[in-house]
């Protein structure tokens, strides 16, 4: 029997068993236990039922990917969440999500939240950099809770799937969830007075059930992204996916000094945004940073 891990908090394995339609308690076998497998919310378990409400987690079937911050496996969508004002717009924290998507293999959707707080004299500049994003691909939205702009289009993105929401503390992913999944009840933080951050108001990873079908993680904010933690200096530039397509003179190039670096050139021609190129800087130093450290 399988069942999908919908929720994990310390030791307590919440399994949801699609075949009855039930929820339970699984508990790990002990040479399971005993193993380095982790069971992460979004693995697939093969399972055997113990009692009605409780059931032995026998094995972790294989994943397809896995964020590890938050722990969550089998991602269909990274839908990362960010807001223009309350909290403002931070395209160093964007692509930092994104390229940590990008690392883990994983689809993006990018949300801009919170559309009715954009003043009509910032709506050129939000356009300019919406454009960005959307000509590298990515699928962009615009969502207000409080208006209900583009609440029909989000719901389009996450049915089906399972779904992760992550993005800066306070940008409004539980608000939003919870007027596209009735019976969500995520509890919604404020803006703190003193840091002009979000409060978290979710503590723990939990798969939600889509009345559309699919699944949705709900995880705690954030408010950096530990991109040094997992991507080498080599690896950075691939993950900008608009400098793939340009060729340099060196292999390992480092797209900052090089002579005929296709990436320098490109930018001075205007086919690569200098918004990008600047945090790719940014988090290029962090990297190197980091490695020193460690």
């Amino acid at each position: 029997m399988r069942g999908l891990v919908v929720a994990r908090s310390g030791a307590k394995i919440e399994v949801w068993l699609p075949e009855s339609q039930r929820l339970v308690i699984g508990i790990p076998r002990g040479k399971l236990r005993k193993s380095d497998v982790r069971i992460y919310c979004g693995d697939w378990v093969n399972v055997t039922p113990v009692s009605h409400n409780e059931v032995a987690i026998d094995s972790v079937e294989e994943r397809k990917n896995i964020l590890p911050q938050p722990p969550v496996a089998n991602v269909d969508k990274l839908i990362l969440i960010v807001s223009w004002r309350e909290p403002d717009f931070s395209n160093l924290v964007l692509d930092g999500m994104i390229s940590m998507a990008e690392f883990f293999n994983m689809p993006v959707v990018i949300v801009l939240n919170k559309v009715d707080l954009v003043g009509k004299r910032e709506l050129q500049q939000v356009r300019k950099v919406l454009s960005i994003y959307e000509g590298l691909g990515y699928t962009v939205l615009c969502t207000s809770v409080k208006r209900g702009d583009g609440l029909d289009s989000f719901c389009e993105a996450i049915k089906g799937n399972l779904v992760v929401l992550a993005g800066p503390s306070g940008v409004g992913k539980s608000s939003l969830l919870n007027k596209v999944i009735p019976g969500a009840m995520l509890r919604t933080g404020e803006i703190s007075e003193r840091t002009g951050r979000g409060k978290h108001a979710t503590t723990e990873v939990r798969l939600l059930p889509n009345p559309q079908g699919g699944w949705v993680a709900d995880t705690p904010g954030f408010q950096r992204v530990d991109l040094p933690r997992f991507v080498s200096l080599e690896a950075l530039s691939k993950l900008y996916c608009e400098f793939t397509q340009f060729e340099c003179e060196f292999s390992d190039c480092s797209h900052t000094v090089e002579p005929n670096c296709g990436v320098l050139q490109a930018l001075k021609r205007g086919e690569i945004a200098e918004e990008r190129y600047q945090t790719y800087l940014y988090w290029r130093e962090a990297i190197r940073q980091w490695s020193v450290k460690g």
